[in-house]
């Protein structure tokens, strides 16, 4: 079989899956699934998109695979946070979430919710999608370039009760148990991800696997911390050999107390179980799947009296004084001279107040238009001042009506090239 995978990789799948070796390594040679979840919280359904031939992903009712990968740029509705392009293994975590909140929220204060290691996004919304509105998410991204991405994402998802920040773990482990669920989607050495990305395959090596098992343990170290009694840890790696997947859910048992969950996935999902392990791990293989390789656990965390959780307000104040923070909600107005002008990125709330603007429906060149940060004209019908742009009846954002032209006040830092 041709490969142009390291050859040192593929004597490793032999040992690890001796009966299935081969049917993993020529999966991993075929072209990658195309697949996007819709927005809960906008409302969205799937037929409202703009495509055809969507077929249902078995494990998450709000992802879809797509026939074909079309460019996803040139489509508004991305832009205005309709719907993620995101690997439908990774979905997994919405169907989690759903899982475990009712175990893991005291419906007598408001919950919080972490991802740590969260760029560019796809897992939040996925956690995002399960939550009821109010629930409050915190989202950490150590990486400033990756964490510009993330920022980006999740405003246009628009779910208000957010916070983004871009700081180290360690830092954010310095807050003690403040959290009910607490994700982890470590940096890992991108076994998963080879049939998709050429950097995973030049990068490989088991010097890589060393180091990426002992970021992992460190992350996971301050996860437990963070992490109310009876609360869960979601761990995940897009990786297939054991060092960073069943050992190190072997680790937080035997050292951090953490005690195995099932979600019970159902057997029509294909999704094998761990290897040469009693506990409940998952593990989506792209020749079981369509999807690309992931490694999932859930955990939870013993209830004891020994450490009082942090109070909602407390914690919030505790972020904004010791962490970066690049997105505390989704802004709304900012003060030009004497003026409070609206943010674009206000539009794209679920918490936006429809109706205290005037808006326009524009047609698919328009949109992208004013995705280019371009000034637009509009039709005299529309009055002067601040006016939402639209379309299909999704909001972009704003421009300021002068008559003449509107002038585009889309962010300058998210606007698309020309393509």
């Amino acid at each position: 079989m041709e490969t142009n995978l390291p050859q040192e990789f593929i004597e490793e799948m032999k040992l690890l899956l001796p009966e299935e070796a081969d049917a993993l390594l020529e999966a991993l040679n075929r072209a990658p699934e195309v697949s996007i979840k819709i927005n809960r919280h906008k409302g969205v359904d799937a037929t409202s998109l703009d495509f055809s031939g969507l077929s249902e992903v078995k494990w998450c009712d709000s992802g879809f695979y797509l026939p074909e990968r079309p460019r996803f740029t040139l489509d508004p509705l991305l832009h205005a946070g309709a719907y993620y392009v995101q690997d439908a293994s990774s979905m997994i975590y919405e169907t989690i979430m759903k899982g475990i909140m009712p175990m893991a929220f005291d419906t007598a204060r408001t919950p919080a919710v972490i991802d740590l290691c969260a760029a560019p996004g796809g897992k939040t919304t996925s956690m995002i999608n399960a939550v009821a509105p109010g629930v409050f998410v915190v989202a950490n991204e150590f990486s400033p370039q990756r964490a510009g991405a993330l920022r980006e994402n999740l405003l246009k998802w628009g779910y208000p009760d957010i916070m983004v920040t871009n700081s180290a773990v360690s830092k954010i482990g310095e807050v003690g148990p403040a959290f009910d669920i607490v994700a982890v989607d470590a940096p890992c050495s991108g076994e998963g991800m080879m049939r998709k990305e050429e950097m995973a395959r030049r990068q490989w090596g088991p010097g890589l696997i060393r180091q990426c098992a002992s970021l992992q343990r460190q992350i996971l170290e301050d996860a437990c911390r963070i992490l109310k009694p009876g609360g869960f840890l979601i761990y995940s790696t897009c990786t297939f050999n054991r060092t960073e997947n069943e050992e190190q859910i072997d680790w937080l048992v035997a050292e951090k107390g953490m005690v195995p969950f099932d979600p019970d996935f159902p057997e029509e999902w294909n999704i094998m179980k761990g290897i040469d392990t009693d506990y409940p791990c998952f593990r989506f293989m792209p020749h079981h799947t369509r999807g690309e390789g992931l490694f999932v656990a859930v955990m939870r965390k013993e209830v004891d009296d020994v450490e009082a959780p942090l109070p909602l307000p407390r914690l919030k104040e505790w972020i904004r004084k010791n962490l970066k923070v690049i997105a505390d909600g989704i802004p709304e107005r900012i003060k030009k001279g004497r003026d409070l002008v609206p943010r674009s990125e206000w539009v794209l709330s679920n918490s936006f107040p429809a109706g205290e603007f005037e808006s326009v429906d524009v047609d698919l060149n328009t949109a992208l238009s004013y995705l280019r940060h371009e000034a637009l004209r509009l039709t005299q019908e529309i009055g002067k001042g601040f006016v939402v742009i639209k379309y299909k009846g999704f909001p972009l954002g704003f421009v300021k009506n002068i008559g003449t032209r509107a002038n585009n006040l889309y962010p300058s830092e998210w606007k698309i090239r020309n393509l």
